[in-house]
């Protein structure tokens, strides 16, 4: 049973460095409830106390029953793609989340295909590599007054669709809404998403009320709602805005009270899985019945469905495919001595819909 504490600060040795994370429990967790998990990280010269605090995500955990991840980068920073050579450079941030997904997993049994990531500024940054480099591991990322560098943009090679957002001030002084030499404007990371996840049409724009008239500011939600697999790519343009957290009662500049950053992002990400539209995924859940046996493991693993199964892919925990089998059939064998022991993830293709199934290698 694992204890629940408000918030409790781990350390974990990657690259024989000593690194930290803190992770809030929602109010009211028990153990084996497989929650989702929000990453949420701090920008540059900031650290993971400082942005718990500024952002307050811990209440709307709470509200939302999710856990938050808030990890701390090294020197105050995250190496999120401004310095060549894109995959050559230290530290490896990237595996540093991956291996605190592994963490996770193991001490608290999180929903492996529910895990997203948001983050201020430089964290923003660090978002989108994530989903450009840990897109079979993240569902979908939103950044905060970040951006994208070129250095990442061209080196981003997705094999998914990555549902995106992105809330950022058009008087934003640190990461100009316009973008600088090394950095995208937020209108073309905005449609570099569209073209990325193969949206089509216009999007739809609607402005936010301005139920706050003293913040000096307001807000237009601007939505790709029509892209391949169900994603969608979102934009929240806060006119007048500045480097800041929309709903923050810490002001260090010109906040938005209309809108909660931190409440604006998970309803985002609570539209999303790993495998696509969350709705569609719990629509056809109902529709299927699917059993993974032995589970543990050691040699073979059997999957029985109640329809034909087209599909069956297996991915490890850095979201890598092992194994693939195509068939039409509601019953299969996999061979999985050659697999390392460790915790795998099944991804079913049937009936027109995709499902996930957990299972260990011993």
């Amino acid at each position: 049973m694992v204890l629940r504490l408000s918030a409790q600060t781990f350390t974990l040795n990657y690259q024989n460095t000593d690194r930290e994370f803190i992770v809030h429990l929602p109010t009211g967790y028990t153990a084996g409830s497989h929650l989702p998990l929000v990453f949420n990280h701090h920008g540059y010269t900031s650290n993971a106390s400082q942005q718990m605090l500024y952002s307050n995500m811990n209440a709307t955990a709470d509200a939302n029953n999710f856990i938050v991840v808030y990890p701390n980068g090294l020197n105050a920073s995250w190496n999120s793609g401004f310095l060549p050579p894109y995959n050559g450079t230290s530290p490896d941030d990237v595996g540093f989340i991956s291996k605190i997904i592994d963490t996770m997993y193991t001490l608290y049994g999180i929903d492996p295909a529910r895990v997203y990531s948001c983050g201020m500024s430089n964290g923003g940054y660090q978002s989108y590599r994530l989903a450009c480099d840990l897109e079979n591991r993240i569902a979908a990322i939103a950044s905060v007054t970040g951006s994208m560098t070129t250095n990442m943009t061209s080196n981003c090679a997705l094999s998914r669709r990555v549902p995106t957002l992105e809330i950022h001030g058009t008087d934003d002084p640190t990461v100009p809404y316009n973008g600088t030499s090394s950095s995208l404007g937020t209108d073309s990371v905005f449609e570099f998403w569209a073209d990325k996840n193969n949206c089509i049409s216009t999007p739809e724009t609607t402005g936010v009320a301005n139920t706050n008239t003293t913040d000096g500011s307001t807000v237009l939600k601007i939505k790709y709602k029509t892209c391949s697999n169900g994603t969608q790519v979102w934009l929240y343009k806060v006119i007048g805005g500045g480097h800041t957290w929309p709903g923050a009662t810490i002001n260090i500049g010109v906040t938005n009270k209309d809108i909660n950053a931190s409440q604006e992002i998970w309803d985002f990400f609570k539209l999303y899985t790993l495998n696509g539209s969350a709705t569609g995924i719990a629509e056809a859940a109902k529709a299927i019945e699917l059993n993974v046996y032995p589970n543990p493991a050691s040699s073979t693993v059997n999957v029985e469905a109640d329809e034909y199964m087209n599909n069956i892919s297996v991915y490890n925990l850095l979201g890598e495919k092992v194994m693939e089998r195509n068939l039409n059939s509601t019953a299969a064998q996999l061979n999985i001595e050659d697999l390392h022991s460790g915790i795998y993830l099944l991804s079913i293709k049937a009936d027109g819909n995709t499902y996930t199934k957990r299972f260990t290698k011993e």
